[in-house]
């Protein structure tokens, strides 16, 4: 069995990481871990990708969008994000008749942007397709705000490292109308079971459904498929349901997603496939003597816990949007650092942890995007400003 976003391989087919991992990021220790080294690289990598628009084919910096952290956003701002968010949620679907037989669980525009991430699931984690296929994902999903919903602002995105230490006191979750929700119900679980991939984790600070602030009425409609300690429904897109779960979990965040996680991927591969395998905890990417992680990725997912834990519906989960703006901006940072080299880098195939074997992926194959959008040219979904797309991160 493969974990969605870890993919299990023999240890003797592992590259050797001490080759490839960078032991020195140039920074003192307390600068990696309070964000300072990480506000710094970032600082760099936005002069790189502005040099770098005066000569490109695409927009200028000051021409294009900016994406906030969730804390740097006014009340109000804050507030018209999550409601723009629960008017996609109240939408109709566009989605014919043929199709409802098909996606039962599709009641509403909201669910469109859900049902496609379940089932494009097995093509776009662990494979070549993951970075460049959710940056236009939570693109279209922002434009869809504005658009259908008179959104005026941009997507925000988490900075993990600001909640690592303890996550279920973060402002995202405090339940008042400028958050993201609360917690959920603490169920006062010791740990919790995975059965499909055979691992147990630390139990979280919740488990039930949230029940205050933006998100406490709202109804999710598929799922569960893969989510730790829940049964999971027979049939991938059928109709189930159910309140938003969380169970915020301050263990895997320490683990995972501190600032220092976040700063040592970024300076310690200099080659696509390792970056984005330890994004990932793809084990072929993975130093067998380091201490275990879920990466950045599986670590924000299983930090909010419950449906942002199960990786296909995890859409479901609003916080979905802001952990994989993080995501963009992590890779963002990472190109920019070096936009020669890495603009254009990609590596794998399009099948999960390329289980089955198929074909290496290139800059002129297309993604598919289902209900969202025409498929598109993967080089057309290299840089955050140019092709679809006009923004950074600020």
């Amino acid at each position: 069995m493969q974990l969605k976003w870890l993919t299990l391989v023999c240890l003797s087919s592992w590259p050797s990481a001490r080759a490839l991992y960078n032991q020195s990021t140039g920074f003192p220790e307390q600068d990696l871990d309070n964000g300072v080294a990480l506000q710094q690289i970032a600082d760099n990598a936005l002069n790189n990708m502005e040099q770098e628009s005066l000569t490109a084919n695409g927009c200028r910096l000051e021409d294009a969008q900016i994406r906030r952290e969730w804390r740097s956003l006014s009340p109000n701002a804050r507030k018209e994000f999550t409601d723009a968010i629960t008017c996609m949620q109240s939408r109709p679907t566009n989605i014919s008749a043929e199709e409802k037989e098909t996606f039962q669980g599709v009641k509403t525009r909201y669910d469109e942007f859900v049902a496609t991430h379940i089932n494009l699931t097995e093509h776009i984690h662990v494979t070549a397709d993951f970075l460049a296929w959710h940056r236009f994902f939570i693109h279209a999903f922002e434009n869809a705000l504005r658009v259908e919903c008179n959104y005026t602002g941009t997507l925000p995105y988490w900075e993990w490292g600001l909640d690592a230490e303890n996550p279920q006191d973060s402002v995202l979750f405090n339940g008042d109308l400028y958050s993201m929700g609360t917690n959920g119900v603490d169920l006062n679980r010791t740990s919790i079971y995975w059965a499909s991939q055979n691992i147990t984790i630390p139990a979280g600070t919740g488990g039930g459904c949230v029940y205050g602030g933006p998100f406490s009425n709202y109804t999710v409609h598929m799922g569960p498929i893969d989510a730790p300690g829940e049964q999971p429904v027979q049939y991938n897109l059928e109709y189930n349901p159910r309140c938003l779960s969380r169970d915020v979990n301050p263990s895997v965040s320490r683990m995972s997603n501190s600032f220092r996680n976040t700063t040592k991927l970024i300076l310690s591969y200099d080659t696509i496939d390792w970056f984005q395998g330890v994004m990932q905890a793809d084990q072929r990417f993975t130093d067998p003597t380091a201490p275990f992680s879920y990466g950045v990725h599986g670590g924000g997912h299983l930090t909010v816990g419950s449906v942002l834990a199960d990786i296909d519906t995890s859409p479901a989960e609003p916080m979905f949007w802001l952990h994989h703006a993080q995501i963009d901006r992590v890779w963002t940072i990472w190109q920019g650092l070096d936009p020669a080299k890495r603009r254009n880098a990609i590596w794998g195939t399009s099948t999960r942890g390329d289980d089955p074997p198929s074909a290496n992926m290139t800059l002129d194959d297309s993604l598919n995007f289902g209900f969202i959008s025409q498929p598109l040219r993967f080089a057309d979904l290299m840089n955050p400003l140019s092709g679809p797309f006009c923004y950074y991160y600020a």
